[in-house]
């Protein structure tokens, strides 16, 4: 992605706006952009949460192991990030996510996330109430069956 396209879309992407150009900037040069085919899988469930993703382009299904049945609790699209929950709390991924369509993400680095959250304690709080609501929907999709 082009430095430009790539600034553009940090300044849409929802959660990332609260950033400025400096902090943007610092994830950029991070993000490693990445391409998945229908069905393929971007990060799986109970695996160490090593780096961020940013969806550019295209769906994700969120997916958890519901004694031993899997279990759709999310679709993301454009603009989202996943990922944020292990990132932050160093625990393992809670959720498979699963690309639907073709899919085109930006993978930013654990480390690199956390020195930039550092330095926006804004940030931190937006994706950790983020982080707060998600958990509550997974559980309410869990508690529907």
């Amino acid at each position: 992605m082009e430095a430009e396209s790539l600034e553009r879309f940090f300044t849409n992407a929802r959660v990332l706006s609260a950033l400025d150009a400096e902090g943007r900037r610092r994830l950029m040069e991070a993000a490693e952009k990445l391409h998945f085919a229908d069905g393929q899988e971007v990060v799986r469930e109970g695996e160490p949460g090593d780096a961020l993703y940013v969806i550019v382009d295209g769906k994700v299904s969120v997916v958890i192991d519901d004694l031993g049945n899997s279990k759709e609790v999310a679709e993301l699209s454009d603009g989202a990030l996943f990922g944020e929950m292990a990132v932050i709390t160093a625990q393992p991924r809670s959720a498979t996510v699963l690309a639907r369509g073709e899919l085109e993400v930006l993978r930013i680095p654990r480390q690199v996330v956390l020195r930039v959250l550092a330095d926006y304690p804004r940030l931190k709080e937006i994706i950790a109430k983020l982080s707060v609501a998600r958990s509550e929907q997974t559980l309410q999709k869990i508690l529907e069956d």
